[in-house]
């Protein structure tokens, strides 16, 4: 478990607040998701609490970061994603009705080289947001190359109607640096709803439990929730609520397979039966 220094909690609280104010003698230059609330990152009060486990190079290829200025707003946000097709990244909606473009990192893995990513930028208008929920599809300038370290996921097939109740779910997280990662088990829906105080849970929701697996501190939103059959790893949610880990709610993520006819719709995945 790593441990972080107070100072950069300080620091982001004043950059924050310059922002909020209009004061731009110290511009951001990179922030959390806009409507991510500040949280510290590891709770030694919480003995459920973690960073997670060290990622290694190649061993989540789909794994995306997003960096999006988003006009209107200040500073960069800083979400995640995950690698659908060479063209297209899944990620959550966030900020609505605001012009965004920016770009995706892939490659990241333990963060210690450079050779194994790849920058690709995304433009204006080329994020497409689900008219209701905390859903989108981004659209890169040029598709991606396929290498060890950078490769789409599958989603679930049309014929997939499992709620993977019992699996045990896979979420990648970061800060600005290396990937981390963490597994827990996925709960029923009744039982998300019954142990989560502020959130109402939906049959479109997706669950997981920190009593089982702990309480991840560095998950981000837009993160994908993978589980893996005999086929490989799929991609079954997205990040769509993140608690301060210095509490064991359920996660909340957007289930994947109330949104194949959308994805179909506004990328270019094409669902295998």
């Amino acid at each position: 478990m790593q441990f972080y220094s107070a100072v950069l909690v300080v620091i982001g609280i004043v950059g924050v607040f310059a922002m909020e104010s209009g004061v731009h003698q110290l511009p951001i230059q990179m922030i959390g998701d806009l409507e991510q609330d500040l949280r510290p990152l590891v709770v030694d009060s919480n003995q459920l609490s973690t960073d997670g486990y060290d990622v290694y190079p190649g061993q989540f290829p789909y794994q995306a970061r997003l960096f999006t200025e988003r006009e209107g707003l200040g500073g960069t946000a800083l979400t995640d994603g995950s690698l659908i097709t060479p063209n297209y990244i899944l990620t959550r909606a966030g900020a609505r009705n605001l012009t965004s473009y920016g770009y995706a990192i892939l490659g990241i893995g333990d963060g210690s080289s450079k050779e194994t990513q790849q920058k690709i930028n995304f433009s204006r208008n080329a994020t497409q947001l689900h008219p209701t929920r905390n859903i989108a599809t981004v659209r890169l300038d040029h598709p991606v190359t396929f290498t060890k370290y950078v490769q789409p996921i599958r989603l679930p097939r049309l014929s997939d109607s499992r709620t993977y109740e019992m699996m045990e779910g896979t979420n990648v997280g970061s800060t600005s640096g290396p990937l981390f990662y963490l597994r827990n088990q996925i709960m029923s829906n009744d039982g998300c709803d019954e142990q989560h105080p502020h959130a109402s849970i939906y049959s479109y929701h997706i669950c997981t439990n920190t009593y089982v697996g702990g309480s991840f501190c560095t998950r981000r939103y837009g993160s994908g929730l993978i589980v893996k059959d005999e086929n490989g790893p799929i991609l079954v949610g997205v990040t769509s609520l993140v608690d301060g880990c210095a509490v064991n709610y359920p996660n909340v993520y957007l289930r994947v397979s109330d949104y194949r006819d959308w994805i179909s719709m506004n990328s270019d995945y094409v669902f295998d039966f």
